[in-house]
Order: structure tokens, then sequence, then C-alpha cells
């Protein structure tokens, strides 16, 4: 058991140094730094569900607002002096897929939150905006106002 609590130790170190590092590299700061605290207790240890992997709330301070304006100056630079060696259009593309790869979440799902394919959400719910065959099929007999 020693063994395995040390493990999860280490483990929750490096997540929050992992944590750590994006934060300072990251435009979007969070509020409350994360800190490993090594007096865990032996439940939540066990048991993974007590883990919560939601994110800290964003605050709209005016240090987040002055870094988010460096950080487009800094860009806008760089493509000024892309375009004037030719090179803008590759800059762009390319900061553009940076851009989507860091605003995608690819971390776990929040507790309680529901997932976008029904089949794995509890009862098959579906999310708003979801066109059902149900739906569908009230809407053709029906029309398009008989859905509510």
């Amino acid at each position: 058991m020693e063994a395995r609590l040390a493990a999860w130790r280490a483990k929750k170190r490096k997540e929050a140094m992992v944590c750590r590092i994006k934060e300072v590299l990251s435009w979007q700061r969070s509020p409350t730094g994360s800190t490993v605290d090594d007096k865990d207790d032996l439940e939540s240890i066990i048991s993974e569900d007590s883990i919560d992997f939601s994110t800290p709330p964003r605050d709209s301070t005016f240090f987040t607002w002055t870094m988010c304006c460096l950080y487009f100056l800094l860009w806008a630079t760089l493509y000024i002096i892309a375009i004037e060696t030719e090179f803008g259009a590759a800059y762009f593309v390319i900061s553009a897929l940076i851009f989507i790869y860091f605003n995608t979440r690819s971390g776990p799902k929040r507790k309680g939150e529901v997932s976008a394919y029904s089949v794995f959400n509890p009862n098959c719910q579906s999310i708003d905006g979801t066109l059902k065959p149900e739906q569908f099929e009230q809407e053709i007999r029906f029309g398009a106002t008989s859905v509510h």
C-alpha cells in the first residue's frame, strides 16, 4: 500500500508540475495556483471518482487582458515580418493550427458533463440541439412548428 501511495503522490506531483508549466506558457492564467499536499487520505487515492477535473473559473483582470494584448501584438509583429519575407500565408496557417490545438480540450470529461454522443450518457440522454429521429419524423408529418 505504501508503494501505491508513493506512486500516486509522484503522479500528482508530475501533474502539478505540468499544470504549472502550462500556466507559465499559456496566456490563460488560472486565478489559483495548484499545489500538491503530501497528506492525502487513502480513500481519495483508492477511488479515482473523488478527483475533480473541473477547471477553475477564469478571471478577467487587468493583467489577463494586458497579457492577451501583448501576445496579440507579438503575433502581429511576427506576422508583419513573415509577410515581408514572403512567408505570411504559411505563418498564418501554422499559427491558426496552433491556436486550434491549444483551444481544444483533450483532457478527461468533467463531473456531471454530458457527452455529445448520447450512447455514452445515462439513459441515452441527448444534448440540446441534437436532431433525433423522433423529432425529424414529427417535423415531416406535422411541420417544423410542431416541435418545441
